[in-house]
């Protein structure tokens, strides 16, 4: 069930984002700039912008309330733990999703603090992906025809069906709007909240885009590519 925080957690949150960065985030001036993305009775997450010198970074921040516990019976502590293994294993198999910058914990809170791929990279100084590790190398000639083929085939069927997706989201986003009418913007879930961290990393999608760019400026030519 979503509740509404307290001005208190909301503090609490930027106060921890001061642990982290350090004294010059001071936590009453950022904490009106947290937006809550989503929250049950144990836990809140917010999303924030800071500017920084890699320039203005995306963070999500997972409060968690040890002493609360969610309808399905699991507890702050387990929702962090679990959160923060989650976090943990997807930055050591390299999956997509957010990377996990900083935790900590009190007697009766816990927070995750996780950011894009991209912001993560440059934060800790790593060299960026140039390629996936898994991108294939493929010979030209009837292997390069035959994955053209292939690929082009699948990547009509995965855009359809992102799409059909798409618009599956957008309804359901104009349902309760429609029911919250006047209030507060809808707040995203969790599974929400990770998408837009992904799309919010330029290197999440950066090979669709570049084939989408390929194809339709070659289907603007008067005899194609």
């Amino acid at each position: 069930m979503a509740r509404v925080p307290t001005n208190d957690e909301r503090l609490r949150a930027a106060a921890f984002l001061q642990e982290v960065f350090g004294p010059e985030v001071d936590p009453h001036v950022i904490a009106p700039a947290f937006d809550l993305l989503s929250s049950d009775e144990a836990s809140l997450t917010w999303a924030i912008e800071l500017a920084s010198s890699i320039g203005d970074a995306a963070f999500l921040v997972y409060q968690f309330s040890f002493n609360r516990k969610r309808p399905d019976g699991k507890w702050g502590r387990e929702l962090f733990r679990e959160g923060l293994e989650t976090l943990e294993l997807t930055a050591e198999r390299n999956t997509p999703g957010p990377r996990i910058v900083a935790h900590a914990d009190t007697e009766t809170e816990g927070y995750l603090l996780a950011t894009t791929p991209a912001t993560y990279r440059l934060l800790t100084g790593a060299e960026p992906d140039l390629a996936p590790a898994s991108a294939p190398v493929i010979e030209a000639g009837p292997a390069s025809a035959k994955a053209r083929r292939e690929s082009a085939d699948e990547l009509l069927r995965l855009l359809k069906l992102a799409n059909d997706q798409a618009g599956t989201w957008l309804a359901a986003i104009r349902a309760d709007s429609a029911v919250a009418a006047g209030s507060e913007p809808i707040p995203f879930n969790d599974e929400e909240a990770a998408l837009a961290l992904y799309l919010n990393d330029e290197a999440s999608v950066q090979d669709l885009l570049r084939l989408m760019a390929m194809m339709v400026d070659a289907s603007r030519r008067p005899n194609g590519a």
